[in-house]
């Protein structure tokens, strides 16, 4: 028989096992530390009987028998757990689980049911350290705790909840099912360190109700030590059922009760809440406050998210004939970006009217702009079509897709070209059939007197790229010359010649530099074209209606930098001076975990 000895709070027991049983007892305990500093309280032993059954022994009587491993796993972790309670007297014992961000603790206490595993798998796939779903054990007198870092446990509606948040290509040797339970390794959801010993910094007490709204209340402590008194699985072990410990635990701590309905209220609300609520000193007007907006902002994305479901897409408009010149937008609820910048075409460039056909890609098609997108289809050459599976540079990849013509020029849903400039344009494909290049040309200043003509490859402001003025555009007459890189607000290529983004790129920021690069390894130039002026609308009063974040940003560039086998050692660089090395680390963090799951 092999052995192994376990340790936690003031217990320590001993396993015994055939040889054969050797993963199951890895898989169950690999975190659990040894405790083999005192003689054990108690000795299980796992029996295997010549039907093929198991035995589970406890200090050699018996618990009882299994049919198969798997249900011998199931017995033997809910034996040693109980097991572990029983006896303890050196501080609170409590059923929760756990998670720590940036070296705080997060206990969530619930009785079974409650939705502990399934928002700990939750806060593990967004960048938190998993510690337990089950078991805490708190010293009396401070807020340093210890935790019995077990597999997650899912009965079978649990499972179906967090299937979401499972990688597709689940390793079988991270996942155990039974017929009551299916253990996972924490590692499949993202990141597993027990060795960090964070301390508490905050109570939240979930509960899981099936289509709720989010709703996050603050307690005050007699109402958070009423809560935890019922997770309390020491108490008859303590003095006063160790009520004045749990009310003493509760005065040094926040407290707040969850109440959720999907994982989908969580993201972007329940974590921008803790990183606040964890990194600055509130007040409890604060939290109440706080608490309330996170809570009305996740009813309001519930709303959101029932009327889209209500919506109906609309549908794409048939082909047309073949044109010289397709003027691709990909657009995200800019109903007058595109209205402004298709009259114009119409206004500014009316003898190219014929040639030309623009294409809109509405990234958003259940959005408040789509029926009016589709509208505009009236204006003639004109094909509207929806495209709301991926959002991000990607997407101008389905402009290249769907153009009908050979060339293409692509730009953001508000720009405005000059006159003569199209037409130009069609000339230089025309002279050039077999153009491989990257053409681009000078972007006009809001003061329309100044330009820049390119980007300089330097970072600033979290951003690879510095404008810059070549005056050999003075004169737009001159002969196209070569840029290092550009914005891409407009850019046009032969519809052959295009190498398409990376297809894990997402969000915004990235495409600068990286695209360019691509165009020369495919034995292409980047030209600036002096006669293709361009005004870009900049300002967005009115707000940006997608997201715009860091992590999507340095994802971008971490993946476009390694597609193309440059140093992302300035990138990480850049982000640690502009945003802080902690920051940096922990967008790096997660970015690790969600590649890992790519």
């Amino acid at each position: 028989m092999e052995s192994r000895y376990l340790g936690f709070a003031d217990r320590r027991l001993l396993v015994e096992y055939p040889p054969a049983f050797e993963r199951i007892i890895n898989f169950l305990f690999v975190n659990v530390p040894s405790g083999m500093d005192q003689k054990p309280d108690h000795t299980f032993t796992v029996v295997p009987q010549q039907s093929g059954t198991c035995t589970l022994l406890k200090d050699k009587e018996k618990i009882g028998d299994t049919a198969d491993d798997t249900t011998m796993a199931n017995l033997l972790m809910g034996e040693i757990i109980y097991a572990m309670i029983d006896g303890v007297h050196s501080g609170l014992t409590l059923h929760a689980a756990a998670v720590a961000w940036k070296n705080k603790g997060i206990w969530m206490p619930g009785t079974s049911g409650a939705g502990k595993s399934s928002l700990s798998a939750w806060f593990v796939s967004h960048g938190y350290t998993y510690l337990t779903d089950e078991l805490i054990h708190c010293p009396f007198g401070g807020l340093s705790f210890e935790t019995f870092i077990r597999p997650l446990n899912f009965k079978k509606h649990g499972l179906s909840a967090i299937t979401a948040l499972l990688p597709e290509n689940k390793l079988e040797d991270s996942m155990l099912a039974s017929e009551a339970v299916t253990m996972v390794q924490p590692g499949v959801f993202g990141r597993n360190d027990p060795a960090s010993t964070p301390k508490l910094s905050l109570l939240l007490f979930p509960a899981f109700e099936r289509d709720a709204a989010l709703a996050i209340e603050p307690l005050s402590p007699a109402q958070a030590g009423l809560q935890l008194m019922g997770c309390h699985v020491n108490a008859r072990n303590l003095p006063m059922h160790g009520f004045p410990k749990v009310v003493s635990l509760c005065k040094k701590v926040p407290a707040c009760r969850l109440t959720y309905g999907s994982f989908n209220q969580l993201t972007g609300t329940l974590d921008t809440f803790l990183d606040l609520l964890l990194e600055c000193n509130l007040t409890k007007k604060q939290l109440k406050q706080l608490a309330k907006l996170a809570s009305s902002s996740s009813k309001d994305l519930v709303r959101n998210e029932e009327q889209q479901l209500k919506k109906t897409i609309p549908k794409p408009t048939p082909k047309g004939k073949k044109r010289k010149l397709t003027i691709g937008m990909a657009t995200y609820d800019d109903y007058d970006g595109v209205y402004f910048s298709a009259q114009a075409i119409g206004l500014y460039h009316s003898e190219v009217r014929d040639d030309i056909e623009i294409l809109v890609i509405d990234n958003h098609p259940k959005g408040k702009a789509a029926d009016s997108l589709k509208k505009l289809e009236t204006l003639g050459n004109y094909r509207y079509v929806p495209f709301g599976e991926k959002t991000g540079p990607f997407v101008k990849d389905r402009i290249f897709e769907e153009a009908g013509s050979d060339y293409v020029l692509c730009m953001d849903s508000h720009v405005l070209i000059v006159p003569g400039a199209l037409a130009r344009l069609i000339a230089y494909f025309e002279k050039h059939p077999l153009c491989n290049d990257l053409l681009q040309g000078p972007l006009i200043n809001d003061n329309l007197s100044s330009m820049y003509t390119h980007f300089a490859k330097t970072w600033r402001t979290g951003m690879y790229g510095v404008w810059e003025y070549d005056n050999r555009a003075d004169n737009e007459n001159n002969e196209p010359f070569d840029i290092p890189m550009q914005g891409c607000g407009l850019f046009a290529c032969r519809k052959a010649a295009w190498p398409g983004f990376h297809p894990d790129f997402r969000g915004f920021g990235g495409e600068e530099g990286y695209i360019h690069e691509k165009f020369r390894r495919a034995g292409g130039r980047t030209l600036c074209l002096p006669f293709l002026r361009w005004l870009h609308r900049f300002d967005r009063p009115g707000g940006v209606p997608y997201t715009v974040d860091w992590q999507d940003r340095i994802w971008n560039y971490m993946i476009g930098f390694q597609e193309l086998g440059l140093d992302t050692e300035q990138v990480i660089h850049h982000f640690n001076e502009h945003l802080g090395k902690q920051v940096t680390t922990d967008i790096l963090r997660r970015l690790q975990l969600a590649g890992q799951d790519r």
